[in-house]
């Protein structure tokens, strides 16, 4: 049961037959809601507008668009520069090549010296040995001995290190394949001429070495035999130096073969060690007066 109102209920005013005017004219009337409404599908025309005048000319599927090809040629911006690609996705760097002498530049023999046992040296060096052996060694062999060398003896060509062995001293030579230690000269014949015996030993011997150190420091910027320091009283020492003051080293100063066998054969088969004009594996103690130089080393 409602509750009755005390207000008097109001009085219905019937609908007008007629559709409100606009108050624009020209305009079409809105339609009331559910005036003349069918039960159709409401149509997508605009209304006041004319259905030729709402169509839009597209092209048909899948075709250019009208005016595309216009922006077709139009530059397009640069890319930008592409970052650094992840660690796990950056391409795998080639090794870097190694210090020194080229792998596998192996000699094992100058011309028809063999060189036992087989040397790793740079190009340069191996040119001036071929040239060495031929001007000086040979002759000097075939002098002293009547045969030739058919071996050399070294104990140490690429070696990368310091000078003398020294890690904290300069660089040596031998680091680039640019130096070589010679120990022995063998004959033809098989004999064997030693740098430690031979230096102050029989005269041809001592003949032999000298010449051929003595040619040695036309053809090397560096040449330190035994009587030089005391790193080298077994071995005749050949590099190719290169200074800024161009200076060459020839250690001991070089002496000719014939002076020196001669001294050697007058006295006894092997050289007095009081002879100052031939030197011994250790050698007089050399003076400091002179600065050294940069560049002015002395290598092993």
């Amino acid at each position: 049961m409602q509750p009755q109102s005390n207000y008097p209920q109001s009085r219905g005013y019937p609908a007008s037959s007629y559709p409100p005017q606009s108050n624009y004219p020209g305009s079409a009337a809105r339609q009331p809601s559910g005036y003349g409404s069918s039960t159709g599908p409401v149509s997508l025309s605009a209304p006041g507008v004319a259905p030729q005048e709402d169509e839009i000319d597209l092209p048909p599927e899948g075709t250019d668009a009208a005016g595309a090809s216009r922006y077709m040629n139009a530059p397009s911006y640069p890319a930008p520069p592409a970052g650094p690609a992840p660690y796990s996705q950056a391409p795998m760097q080639q090794p870097l090549p190694r210090l020194g002498p080229a792998q596998g530049n192996a000699v094992a023999a100058v011309g028809p010296v063999a060189i036992k046992p087989t040397a790793t040296l740079a190009c340069p060096i191996v040119s001036e040995l071929d040239r060495w052996l031929a001007d000086t060694v040979q002759p000097s062999a075939m002098r002293w001995f009547g045969v030739r060398v058919a071996e050399i003896k070294q104990i140490s060509a690429y070696s990368c290190r310091g000078m003398n062995g020294n890690s904290r001293a300069h660089i040596s030579e031998h680091a680039f394949g640019n130096a070589l230690d010679i120990s022995a000269f063998v004959l033809a014949d098989g004999r064997r001429v030693t740098v430690k015996d031979g230096w102050r030993g029989m005269p041809e011997e001592q003949g032999f070495l000298r010449d051929v150190q003595a040619g040695a420091c036309a053809h090397f910027t560096t040449v330190l035999a035994p009587g030089s320091n005391v790193f080298h009283y077994d071995h005749i020492h050949v590099d190719l130096m290169r200074r800024a003051s161009r200076r060459l080293i020839c250690q001991p100063a070089a002496v000719s073969g014939n002076e020196v066998a001669a001294r050697a054969q007058s006295r006894s088969p092997y050289a007095s060690a009081r002879d100052s004009s031939v030197t011994g594996s250790l050698g007089a103690r050399k003076s400091t007066s002179r600065k050294r130089e940069e560049d002015d080393y002395i290598d092993e």
